[in-house]
């Protein structure tokens, strides 16, 4: 059905798009985002339950968002409320253990648990120690330092010494727990953050599934950890007994398409002012569904979830038909699939941080360049938010968790057209001496290169690897090497018919 929009309909909804959505950066111990803006898919739900310890999920999936939310009361009661496939208890206790935000007084940061590793030599005693306090162990487990040692000292060197102790207290919450009726979960985020070397942080996150696992044998005792595919993947860290049943029952963070969408709907639908009511008006002209509201927020019409045709039909009234004016525009796409298919990383992933911040960008250049278009999305808005969505990722990608991958992508930019085939890339890297510029970086105490890549004992072909193992790259079945528009574009590497990479 086609709906005529008012010029004041065309300026709220794209200003909706642009200030409605998700923050690109929403790490923190509390969470920034209001619980309307909180959408769960369905394939989500298990990640919710208490009873999957470990979650994984790409950067930007919502590991850090599920770790401070969880911790949030008004965002768990929210998300009981609108989500009732959800399994949890409103009245769960919930911890956090570890992650990018925590401090060293509630939970060890990085720079203690160096020392700890140091000085015990034993990361389950480490994991129990957070344990113990998170569930507020009675006497004699000691809450204060004692003898001029730091407090995370004294509660390691207590778990290390005393384990029967350990587990006569651990047992007694837990019964008090049963009693009252309560669950405790501690949550656990930002792994590759324990140390600053994997020889390091192999043992300390082994040592935490490990505990994990141990905690499975209480009744009301759960940690959730959320974790990257690519920790998951790694035999240092998940070679131990038992782990297999651990991740057996694992949840996975993954977006599809309709999940993305519903999410774009949801916000859409509680943006302030004039946003969100021409949005829900939009919806029901367009589909005749109706959005129900629940305190002072609009819940998504459970239809527009996870049909495909009723998604493309509403996106379509904010974007048209294809990417490009042409009466063959349709060959280029229609920007209902365009927008997730040049999004999509080499696990055939997409992140909702970056599909957002693509629209975002959209409606903001739609705003500026492209104010008297008929429709509140323009198809070259649409590029131009890919583009910076592109860029923004890659950015996260090389200054926040892996610089050395600069170090190897730098050389290809404007030589490499894909897909190509794997001497191609490293006749480059040869010429550029990339391995060895990147070792004497990782040498290099005062350039900040971080974690080197797992596997760069194995040269090019390790590299490879491990850039295939973060989603930047595919092999295709006759063995050339492929890289998704999400990542390609931002590195300025060539591929015909696709977006144009930025300079």
């Amino acid at each position: 059905m086609s709906v005529s929009l008012t010029a004041n309909d065309l300026s709220s909804l794209r200003r909706a798009i642009a200030e409605g959505l998700p923050s690109v950066d929403h790490a923190g111990a509390q969470s920034q985002q209001i619980p309307a803006l909180t959408y769960v898919p369905p394939s989500h739900a298990k990640a919710l339950d208490p009873e999957s310890s470990v979650v994984e999920g790409i950067r930007g999936a919502g590991k850090s968002f599920w770790w401070a939310a969880l911790s949030s009361d008004e965002h768990r009661k929210f998300v009981v409320k609108a989500f009732p496939d959800v399994h949890l208890n409103p009245s769960m206790i919930v911890h956090q253990g570890f992650g990018d935000a925590s401090g060293s007084v509630d939970a060890p940061s990085k720079d203690v648990l160096a020392k700890l590793f140091l000085d015990f030599n034993n990361p389950r005693a480490i994991w129990r120690a957070v344990l113990a306090h998170k569930l507020n162990f009675p006497i004699p487990f000691p809450q204060q330092a004692q003898d001029g040692q730091g407090v995370w000292s004294t509660r390691t060197a207590w778990v290390t010494d005393n384990p029967e102790l350990f587990d006569d207290l651990l047992m007694g919450v837990d019964t008090g727990l049963q009693r009252d009726g309560k669950t405790a979960m501690v949550l656990f985020d930002a792994l590759d953050r324990l140390a600053e070397t994997w020889q390091d942080i192999r043992p300390l996150a082994r040592g935490l599934l490990q505990v994990a696992q141990d905690m499975r044998a209480t009744r009301c005792i759960r940690l959730k950890i959320f974790v990257r595919p690519d920790m998951l993947e790694d035999k240092a860290i998940v070679g131990f007994p038992d782990a297999s049943k651990l991740l057996a029952r694992r949840a996975n963070l993954n977006w599809r398409k309709v999940d993305l969408y519903a999410l774009f709907f949801q916000c859409l639908g509680n943006a302030k002012k004039a946003g969100g009511e021409s949005f829900r008006s939009l919806t029901k002209q367009t589909l005749a569904l109706t959005w129900q509201k629940t305190d002072d927020l609009w819940l998504i019409p459970k239809e527009l979830c996870g049909d495909e045709e009723l998604q493309e039909n509403l996106f379509q009234a904010l974007a048209g038909k294809a990417m490009s004016a042409s009466p063959t525009g349709l060959k280029r796409g229609k920007p209902y699939k365009w927008v997730v298919n040049h999004l999509q990383d080499g696990r055939d992933q997409v992140s909702p941080r970056s599909f957002c911040e693509a629209l975002r960008q959209a409606a903001e250049k739609s705003m500026s360049d492209f104010e008297t278009y008929e429709l509140p999305l323009h198809f070259k808005s649409i590029q131009a938010g890919v583009q910076a969505a592109s860029g923004i990722r890659v950015n996260e990608l090389v200054h926040e968790d892996y610089p050395w991958v600069e170090h190897v992508m730098t050389p290809l930019r404007g030589e490499l057209t894909v897909p190509c085939f794997p001497k191609d890339i490293s006749a480059i890297w040869k010429r550029h001496e990339v391995l060895d510029n990147l070792s004497d970086a990782l040498n290099d105490s005062s350039n900040l290169v971080k974690l080197p890549p797992q596997h760069l004992s194995d040269g090019y072909e390790g590299v490879l690897l491990d850039l295939m193992e973060l989603g930047l790259i595919q092999r295709l079945s006759d063995g050339r090497i492929q890289m998704p528009d999400v990542y390609r574009i931002a590195f300025g590497l060539g591929r015909r018919g696709g977006v144009k990479p930025l300079k």
